[in-house]
This record gives C-alpha cells, sequence and structure tokens, in this order.
C-alpha cells in the first residue's frame, strides 16, 4: 500500500503541461543576492548581485518551449589592495543574449514543474576602481535549473526558481581568464510570464 501511495503521488510529476504546440510564452525574472561578511576582524563589507533576464519561448510540443533571452546583471564585491593598503569596490556589469529551454511537468491545474537550460554568451565591464582600470571582457554562460510556476489564470504565470548549476567562462581577446563550475542551491529568482494563444 506504502509503494503505491508513493507511486501515486509522483504521477502528476511525469504527465505532460497543460500547454500546447504553438503556444508563445513572454516574461522576465529577476534574481537578487546580498551576502555580508567581513574581510577582517572590524570591517564588514556586502557583496551584491543583481540580475534582470526577459525571453520569449515558443512551444514545440505540449511540454517543452524554446526561444531566445536576455540577461543584465551588476555586481558589487569590496576587496582588499595590498598595494593601495585601502578597500576597494570590484563592480562589474553585463550583458548577454542566448537561448532557454524549459520542460514543463503537471502537478495540478495551477501548479507546474520545469527543467531550464539556458546559453548565454556577451560581454562583462570590469571597473576595478583601481590602477588597473576598466576592462570588458566576454563571457559564455550555461546554466541549468528547476522552477516552480503557479497559474491563477490560463493567461498568467509565476515562476520562482530555486537553486541552479552553471558553467562560466570569461576572457579578453587576446586569452582566457578564467572558467568556473558551480553550484548554487540558495540562489531564488522569481518571475512572471504571460501566455499567448493558451
Amino acid at each position: 500500500m506504502k509503494k503505491l501511495l508513493f507511486l501515486l503521488a509522483f504521477v502528476p510529476l511525469v504527465s505532460f503541461g497543460q500547454f500546447s504546440k504553438g503556444t508563445k510564452m513572454i516574461g522576465a525574472d529577476l534574481s537578487y543576492t546580498s551576502i555580508k561578511y567581513e574581510i577582517s576582524s572590524d570591517v564588514p563589507t556586502t557583496n551584491t548581485f543583481f540580475s534582470v533576464t526577459g525571453h520569449m519561448g515558443f512551444f514545440m510540443s505540449e511540454s517543452f518551449a524554446l526561444g531566445p533571452i536576455v540577461n543584465v546583471f551588476a555586481n558589487n564585491t569590496p576587496s582588499f589592495n595590498p598595494v593601495t593598503n585601502l578597500f576597494e569596490d570590484r563592480k562589474t556589469n553585463g550583458l548577454a543574449g542566448g537561448i532557454y529551454a524549459r520542460k514543463f511537468f503537471t502537478i495540478s491545474e495551477q501548479f507546474f514543474f520545469s527543467l531550464e537550460g539556458r546559453g548565454l554568451i556577451g560581454t562583462i565591464n570590469r571597473d576595478e576602481n583601481s590602477s588597473s582600470g576598466e576592462e570588458k571582457n566576454t563571457r559564455l554562460n550555461l546554466s541549468f535549473r528547476p522552477v516552480f510556476t503557479f497559474m491563477p489564470n490560463r493567461k498568467w504565470g509565476f515562476d520562482a526558481g530555486i537553486g541552479q548549476i552553471y558553467y562560466s567562462s570569461n576572457w579578453t581577446n587576446s586569452s582566457i581568464r578564467e572558467r568556473y563550475f558551480q553550484t548554487n542551491l540558495g540562489q531564488v529568482s522569481l518571475g512572471v510570464n504571460y501566455f499567448i494563444g493558451r
């Protein structure tokens, strides 16, 4: 009996989303992170990150959407410069475009679960506020995240993304500067979508 109840609980997760081929989805989501820490025992600092993403998806089937995506972000990280013996704000901002894909699973009439993948390429502007001045880099970002959606009606949906796995590569015209793979389980993003043709 317990096994049967367990299987019944997961039946909605493997059913198709209640959409149709040709439906369009227009939306945006934002993410904000603020982390306080101490560089030294008496100097508290805050690292902030803000990101806004806009997208338009085209449903290729009842549960799979694909489309273009645009992302803008800004980041501020305080750091200590041993040369000047001063604290400096390392500010970065960037603009990128690419594609995203999203697979929907039905939980109920109003709640959906989806898995979303994103591929972005764009520029990063770094203002180190130091002798190195400002420099521009190119970035490539690949990410994968789970998203929960609540739809109070057939046209509007509200997203909550919790955590993500991503790979990022940043480079200049001459050589690659940095590459990293990271899992961020604490990142939360909120978004809204409008569905056309549903």
